[in-house]
């Protein structure tokens, strides 16, 4: 461990967040247990229970290993600009910028993705649950739309309105969580009095899928990646936490280490208590399906359900709030349109990007009412890409010599097991990437084919096109000086334009940066 203080100078955003609140941020964002509720339903499609609960221990092993890494360089590097940051680091002098802005542009888009698929998750409950108690009514996708749209606009109101009491509901979210996580488990596990057996949890594999059945598994557990999706929520408050070289690292550890202690219990529970996993699998609401199953009272299944959408409300907010601000730190270095507006902030946060994540959410999810499986390709995409903005800085880190690109810093894996953290990170999501592309069975029709492969070829080829076109003049980075041990807080701001005296690194004063224009 280094004694060096890397902490982020000059930050423009007030240090507002604890340790604990920037772990109850990532917790309530990641949200383990919560989130794979959401997603059951397809590891249950793709071989029952073991899938279910074998996926997720895979998936668990190698958010660790990912997670590892990942934190070592938010240790060298903390600063608002998560994996792009990094990337940008990590990188040699001639491909840093446009390595940056692409892995930058990826993030902003996933997690803009990311947070769409909560609000939609929130929408869908709350629908779905109308019709349970109203058989007449007719669910419609712009009824859905216009629902997920009050979502967005409640968590955005309330992110905007209440800056400085962020930290507190964060803790609130987090508390509210882990009461309904505790309650929830005794719950299913105290009313349900004919269990499953042991058998039929653990080895009885069933594939309806056409895939074989290593190739079902695997799918699965890909999706099983889902429980610890936007580990880097923390790495996007790092100026408004004390000691970021320190507390981040912590913060985006205990939060996968709290989504683990809360998942794989909360999912064996689910396993043991419910009577017909199909019946799960193919319900509009398998979590509502999985508590009457339980507790045979449809009261109580709507009492927990509401809980689940208030919980997923919850997990809204921290999305916003940390979409905001990434977008807002990807913005100060020029990579989005209206950057110098973006890059503003009101009243001590970034209000203006948080306002323009919400919209392009907004506009994103008219893709509902056309059509829910492009909408739903889109948000696999963010699971994708996420993994991917992970996974890049970490082998650019491994291929350059981790010793030669990485600062003293608090927190270090080592040599050997930081390098075998980076070699699985990139060998993981590379087999991920393939799986994520496949369709969930076969044969496929045009209605149920997997068009991620499509749709993140046509985001690459549009971030190509922004960068030779004209964000290669224009964007900009906090850099470290080239000399001596690069601390975060000797950051720099230069240009990516090429001279002769690129190696040659002026001081800039933060309050004197100027912003890219368009």
């Amino acid at each position: 461990m280094a004694s060096e203080d890397t902490s982020t100078p000059n930050a423009e955003l007030p240090r507002q967040f604890s340790l604990f609140s920037a772990i109850a941020l990532g917790f309530s964002i990641t949200n383990s247990w919560l989130g794979y509720s959401g997603t059951l339903a397809t590891p249950l499609t793709m071989g029952g229970s073991p899938t279910a609960f074998f996926g997720l221990i895979v998936a668990s092993v190698a958010s660790c290993f990912i997670t590892a890494g990942f934190a070592e360089l938010a240790s060298a590097f903390p600063n608002n600009g998560g994996p792009y940051h990094y990337a940008f680091m990590v990188s040699g002098e001639k491909h840093r910028a446009p390595v940056a802005f692409v892995v930058g542009s990826l993030s902003v888009i996933a997690w803009s993705f990311g947070t769409a698929s909560t609000a939609i998750i929130c929408a869908q409950m709350t629908d779905r649950l109308v019709t349970i108690y109203h058989p007449g009514y007719t669910e419609a996708a712009w009824h859905t739309y216009l629902i997920y749209l009050a979502f967005v606009i409640l968590t955005t109101t309330v992110v905007c309105a209440l800056p400085r009491a962020i930290p507190r509901l964060e803790i609130v979210i987090f508390l509210c969580s882990f009461f309904g996580f505790v309650v929830s488990l005794v719950t299913v596990l105290t009313v349900q009095d004919h269990k499953q057996s042991a058998h039929s949890v653990f080895v009885d594999y069933e594939n309806h899928t056409g895939w074989n059945d290593g190739t079902a598994f695997m799918i699965g557990t890909a999706t099983c990646m889902y429980a610890y999706l936007a580990i880097d929520g923390a790495t996007h408050i790092a100026e408004e936490v004390t000691d970021p070289s320190r507390n981040i690292p912590r913060a985006v550890g205990l939060t996968v280490l709290s989504g683990i202690l809360t998942a794989i219990p909360w999912t064996i529970a689910l396993l043991f208590c419910t009577t017909d996993h199909q019946a799960v699998a193919s319900s509009p609401i398998p979590i509502y399906t999985v508590y009457l199953q339980a507790t045979s009272s449809p009261p109580t299944a709507t009492f927990f359900t509401a809980w689940m959408i208030f919980l997923f409300t919850g997990a809204l907010l921290s999305n916003l709030v940390t979409t905001g601000r990434l977008a807002y730190a990807f913005a100060q270095s020029g990579g989005l349109p209206f950057s110098p507006f973006f890059a503003k902030t009101t009243n001590g946060m970034p209000m203006n990007a948080t306002i323009g994540a919400s919209t392009f959410i907004a506009l994103y999810g008219l893709i509902y009412i056309g059509s829910t499986t492009a909408f739903n390709s889109f948000i696999s995409m963010c699971i994708l890409s996420l993994n991917v903005t992970y996974a890049i800085p970490q082998g650019i880190a491994l291929f350059r010599g981790r010793e030669n690109v990485l600062p003293k810093r608090s927190f270090t894996m080592g040599k050997y097991l930081g390098g075998f953290c980076n070699a699985f990170s990139v060998l993981w999501v590379s087999l991920i990437t393939v799986l994520f592309c496949l369709p969930l069975s076969i044969p496929a029709t045009a209605q149920d084919m997997n068009y991620v492969s499509v749709i993140i070829t046509g985001f690459l080829a549009l971030i190509l096109a922004a960068w030779w076109g004209w964000k290669r003049q224009t964007f900009c980075e906090p850099r470290i000086k080239l000399e001596g041990p690069a601390l975060s807080r000797d950051i720099e701001k230069v240009s990516t334009r090429g001279s002769d005296d690129s190696n040659r690194v002026k001081r800039i004063p933060r309050s004197e940066w100027v912003y890219c224009d368009e």
